[in-house]
């Protein structure tokens, strides 16, 4: 038999395999928290390396549709529905941030994860900075997605009330315009209105106790208690809400640098997923480099 037919024959296996390996359904997980709460997630893949996607307030594990099969052929992938979201539960006391950190710790000691990067979009990252901290020596680095901008930044308290303020009178309308806010006007409106519907839905109490905790985060405290290095992939403006990239002011606080996307709002894997999965690549090279 010509061996270069069995050998070309084998490399097109291989490749159909890896193919078929990355589109495989995940593994659905239920994972109970240290309160008892379940946290729902997803596994995919088999790396070394865990990648542990953490989605932003309002949203769910699907905001990383986009990414969890892309790097599965390399890495596992365990994409999170945060306490108070998704399919996650609601019953729980007391709502902060801290309180997520320690939903995160228990995914991955459930999960047996000994090496994790933590990618935190929003809120998810302020959240992987707290978890950081809580595995040391297990987590290995932060991202960012557009947030942890600032360390130093302090919100105007009378815009933290006339927000909050907004959400306990008319929750779903304040959500639906925050959701609009976030994304550039010429932004396809399918997706503002996905991502506003999904958010509305949630717990208006959960949801704004969150909010709350979130804005009185002590960041600079947050950043240098994570012990990893913290790397952002950032929006690079020109829509309203946006915060620019503190990057020399961050370093005073943590292992930092962030890269950005032009053309994109608040989400940039959604929004252009193609370019963010080039970046992330590229971020994740450079933290195996420092190994």
């Amino acid at each position: 038999m010509n061996l270069r037919f069995i050998g070309a024959a084998s490399s097109i296996a291989c490749l159909f395999l890896a193919s078929a390996a990355a589109g495989d359904e995940p593994v659905k997980k239920t994972v109970k928290a240290g309160d008892g709460l379940s946290i729902a997630c997803d596994v995919r893949g088999k790396g070394d390396t865990a990648l542990v996607f953490l989605h932003g307030w309002g949203g769910d594990r699907e905001y990383w549709k986009n990414q969890a099969d892309a790097f599965a052929p390399e890495y596992t992938v365990v994409t999170v529905d945060q306490a108070g979201h998704g399919a996650s539960g609601t019953d729980r006391k007391a709502w902060t941030v801290e309180a997520l950190a320690g939903d995160v710790e228990a995914v991955v000691k459930d999960l047996k994860l000994n090496r994790v990067i933590l990618v935190g979009h929003s809120m998810g990252g302020p959240v992987a900075l707290l978890a950081a901290k809580r595995l040391p020596g297990t987590v290995v680095a932060v991202v960012g997605v557009d947030t942890l901008q600032d360390a130093e930044m302090k919100r105007p308290e009378e815009m933290v009330k006339a927000l909050t303020a907004g959400l306990e009178k008319d929750f779903k309308e304040t959500v639906g315009g925050m959701a609009g806010g976030l994304l550039p006007e010429k932004s396809d409106a399918k997706l503002k209105e996905w991502l506003g519907t999904k958010a509305a839905s949630r717990e208006p109490a959960i949801a704004i106790a969150l909010i709350k905790d979130l804005f009185a985060l002590d960041q600079k405290k947050a950043f240098k208690e994570a012990g990893v290095p913290v790397r952002c992939i950032n929006s690079a403006g020109g829509f309203p809400f946006f915060t620019p990239t503190a990057v020399e002011t961050n370093k005073k606080y943590a292992d930092y640098d962030a890269v950005t996307i032009a053309d994109v709002g608040h989400y940039p894997m959604l929004e252009k997923p193609k370019e963010f999965n080039e970046k992330l690549r590229d971020v994740l090279k450079g933290l195996a480099a420092k190994k």
